[in-house]
């Protein structure tokens, strides 16, 4: 019974059946997923260089004789196997060079001379998913 405005009334059976039905579906609802501990936490794994593939590349490198001694003054020819394009680098006191800032979806090619001898020719591949890429050019400086 309910009073309303000094009144006595009844409240219909239905109402408290629909009541005591609605509360027992809110206990048996699912809990809200939560992670139980700090451990349990997922976060998107951190971006690797292989995922983003527009990022550009270096290639770096030494140039080296057959003892594996750097060459100074070697020129190093990087070229662009798509535009042809040609870029050079003259090496260090310790043979290095350095290409920054390669396009990630071309081919390159690079080789070095030293005193009119080359090197082989290495290919820098659009596969090759590296961000940094590291060749030693070796050129025979032996005289023949």
């Amino acid at each position: 019974m309910v009073s309303r405005n000094g009144i006595r009334t009844q409240v219909p059976l239905f109402r408290w059946a629909s009541l005591l039905f609605f509360v027992a579906f809110l206990l048996n609802a699912p809990a809200p997923a939560v992670p139980a501990s700090p451990a349990q936490a997922r976060f998107p794994a951190p971006k690797s260089d292989k995922e983003d593939r527009s990022a550009p590349r270096n290639l770096t490198g030494q140039v080296v004789d057959k003892e594996g001694k750097g060459l100074a003054q070697a020129v190093v020819h990087l070229k662009n196997k798509k535009t042809l394009e040609v870029k050079t680098h003259i090496s260090d006191a310790e043979g290095r060079y350095r290409f920054n800032g390669l396009n990630p979806e071309m081919d390159y090619a690079v080789h070095a001379e030293y005193q009119g001898k080359s090197s082989a020719t290495r290919t820098v591949s659009l596969f090759d998913q590296r961000k940094d890429v590291y060749l030693v050019l070796e050129i025979d400086t032996s005289k023949q």
